[in-house]
């Protein structure tokens, strides 16, 4: 089969067809990129915003990390000179949820010089639980060997500070106690929350 020769006219013209077309492809695939990245970025906001909602909660609403106000933990005739333990149960609001009746902590309820005094049970040293040793008459955390006397005060181990005294009110017969946390191994009484 005889080859023709090629004409530089018919290569031109060819390339002159074809260019509108390219450029008309190149163009819809533009279009296409844009409106599949502005699609995109609709279903990431669709996400995004109510995640950021979720997770910024907290900033905007309460949480509860104590007792805000005082609990009824018995009448006064059950306390005396010889420490009462008592549970102290609130409704706990945490970022997203609310429970009610849970334990937020407990307390020593003691009689001293005719008045009512409470002492959080949580050890000051590492907050492990205080307990009252009855043949010693004093207070013990068994955990680091800090000892306290039956009014509080401490008398030996790694504790810095005495026994954290909480807030107690007596409304007619009815004891209440305002429970609280404070930071552990500090010297002075720092409340948390």
């Amino acid at each position: 089969m005889p080859t023709l020769p090629k004409h530089d006219h018919d290569t031109e013209t060819l390339a002159e067809d074809q260019a509108p077309e390219f450029e008309s492809t190149s163009s819809r695939r533009n279009v296409l990129k844009v409106g599949v990245g502005v699609v995109g970025a609709g279903l990431a906001c669709g996400v995004a915003v109510p995640a950021a909602s979720f997770l910024a909660f907290p900033l905007d609403h309460e949480v509860t990390s104590s007792g805000d106000a005082y609990v009824a933990v018995g009448r006064r005739d059950q306390f005396g000179e010889i420490p009462k333990k008592v549970d102290i149960y609130s409704d706990r609001v945490d970022a997203w949820n609310r429970v009610s009746e849970v334990k937020i902590g407990s307390a020593w309820v003691v009689e001293q010089e005719g008045k009512l005094v409470a002492f959080s049970t949580r050890c000051p040293h590492l907050g492990c639980a205080i307990d009252w040793d009855l043949e010693e008459s004093r207070f013990a955390c068994p955990c680091h060997d800090s000892s306290f006397s039956a009014r509080g005060h401490r008398e030996h181990g790694p504790s810095p500070r005495d026994m954290d005294t909480l807030q107690l009110e007596q409304e007619d017969e009815l004891v209440q106690i305002r429970y609280q946390r404070y930071k552990q191994g500090s010297q002075s009484k720092e409340p948390i929350g």
